[in-house]
């Protein structure tokens, strides 16, 4: 379905629709969609009624001709306008990556309908000043790469160790589709090194906050650790045999760490 949302359409895909079972939303990666969740998605179905929005620019969802558009502040404006129009009870709010990072700041600007909350592979933004500009200034020239060679960007992206996932054929397919546009915006305006830092703001998260990374994944497992350290009420679960993208890699083990999470924290 879509939904208008300050401008531009967002595509939403409700899974299901059980009113004994709480809404699970989905926010997915860079140049990610909804699709991304469907192996993760096949086993929740029996407890959560998951919803995947597409981002913006990301998917069949629209995007804006202006970088500053695809800001941390029109992101999370977007999105809380998106999540008031197709569920109006509670949510559980899952991100992953880039998704992880929205979803965090939706918990952080204080929704009262937040349940939950469960961040797969994310950060809470650089805390050193130079390696922020330094990212800020890596992610300008990959915008660069893809509006000049889209498809060669891919490519590379693809050769990145934490991203090395090449054979997975649904995600280069759903890359592939990708307007190059929107994805050099998504970068210049929401990329890693123009999110806040938000370190001294995660101590205020009051909700149960479920907290995944790969244990392959070496560079977030210590974010995430430190992330745990700092949220009062939240678990950390590093998954086995697992890299960046837990969701395509163990699904089954992620499924039951979500599972064990709802149950017990959520207590649903």
């Amino acid at each position: 379905m879509k939904v208008k949302a300050r401008g531009i359409y967002y595509h939403v895909d409700l899974k299901q629709d059980s009113s004994s079972k709480p809404n699970l939303l989905l926010l997915h990666g860079f140049m990610g969609s909804g699709k991304i969740f469907d192996a993760l998605i096949s086993e929740l179905t029996d407890i959560v009624n998951p919803i995947t929005i597409d981002l913006m620019g990301h998917g069949q969802s629209e995007g804006f001709e202006l970088h500053y558009q695809f800001s941390a502040k029109e992101q999370l404006a977007g999105l809380a306008d998106v999540i008031n129009q197709i569920s109006e009870g509670p949510i559980i709010l899952y991100g992953y990556s880039m998704g992880a990072r929205l979803a965090l700041l939706y918990a952080l600007s204080k929704k009262k309908n937040l349940l939950g909350l469960i961040l797969e592979s994310g950060t809470f933004g650089i805390e050193n000043e130079q390696e922020r500009l330094s990212r800020q200034e890596l992610d300008a020239k990959r915008a660069d790469r893809i509006m000049g060679d889209y498809s060669g960007f891919l490519e590379d992206w693809a050769k990145m160790p934490i991203m090395n996932n090449s054979t997975d054929d649904k995600l280069n397919e759903i890359q592939a589709k990708q307007n190059p546009l929107w994805m050099a915006n998504s970068l210049l305006g929401f990329g890693s090194g123009t999110m806040p830092n938000l370190r001294h703001e995660l101590g205020s998260i009051s909700t149960p906050v479920l907290l995944t990374a790969g244990e392959k994944d070496s560079k977030f497992c210590r974010i995430n650790q430190k992330m745990n350290q700092l949220i009062p009420n939240s678990d950390l679960s590093i998954i086995k045999k697992s890299g960046h993208r837990i969701h395509s890699e163990q699904p089954a083990l992620l499924a039951l760490e979500i599972r064990n999470f709802i149950t017990n924290k959520l207590a649903l």
